[in-house]
């Protein structure tokens, strides 16, 4: 178990990295929600039928936040863009817009230059804005890559390298000894309630503030921590922190409620 936990760890860099570097090209959907805060109905002016329709026109697959998800996002919300479009204040004879891409922890990953329009009919003006707004990914040569087969290859090079890992085992075992109590790290000794989310689980205390939020793997009990090279896995119906804080290692059972 230790052994793989090592291999995992060094394979940490490489995810976050990857999750770090992603781009809009590394997408392939967009939700877009059925009402947008600065109007007061469901799809009013038609403005989000005009925006699931620009993107499918520019190759992506854009669906309503209403309407049923495949598999692929149902498992995962990670792998979809969330499209909204804001107004943005100011000029008095002016609509002014913008489209905003966000990831799944909120994060934004483009914005588009400022679409505006001098029409005095709301309909009008409010397409014609989102038209403009849109053009700067219209511009864009957008063409789907994703990101799992590039971080695969490089885990399959970590994975076969074993004797290095060996080593590293054998340099760390002096270290896992020698773990100190880290004072910043209290929180890691009280209990802590895991809350659901789209992406895995955030951990919070008894506050209830967020100490950690944990990203799902494809692997049975281990989670990644997200802005962190960590990981928190199960072994022997007991939960632990396992961090490579540049070479310092640091290991700490949890006390989790799920």
């Amino acid at each position: 178990m230790k052994k793989f936990i090592i291999t995992f760890v060094l394979f940490l860099s490489i995810v976050f990295t990857a999750i770090a570097q992603k781009t809009i090209d590394n997408y392939q959907y967009v939700i877009i929600p059925l009402k947008y805060d600065f109007l007061s109905e469901k799809d009013q002016y038609r403005l989000n039928t005009l925006t699931r329709y620009l993107f499918k026109e520019k190759g992506f697959i854009a669906l309503f936040d209403a309407e049923e998800f495949p598999e692929e996002i149902n498992k995962d919300r990670c792998e979809a863009l969330y499209a909204n479009v804001e107004k943005i204040k100011g000029g008095l004879f002016a609509t002014k817009l913008e489209i905003v891409l966000k990831d799944c922890f909120g994060k934004e990953v483009f914005r588009t230059e400022t679409g505006s329009s001098r029409e005095k009919d709301f309909q009008k003006a409010y397409n014609e804005a989102v038209r403009n707004a849109f053009s700067s990914i219209e511009n864009m040569d957008y063409e789907y890559q994703p990101v799992d087969a590039e971080v695969e290859e490089k885990n399959e090079k970590v994975i076969e390298n074993n004797a290095d890992i060996d080593k590293v085992e054998t340099k760390t075992k002096d270290i896992e000894n020698s773990i100190s109590d880290n004072e910043s790290d209290e929180s890691m000794d009280l209990t802590l309630y895991a809350q659901k989310k789209p992406h895995g689980y955030q951990l919070v205390d008894a506050s209830p503030k967020i100490v950690m939020q944990l990203l799902n793997t494809s692997a049975k009990d281990i989670f990644l921590v997200k802005e962190n090279k960590a990981i928190v896995f199960k072994e022997d119906n007991k939960w632990f922190y396992y961090e490579n804080d540049n070479g310092k290692i640091i290991e700490k059972e949890l006390k989790i409620k799920f």
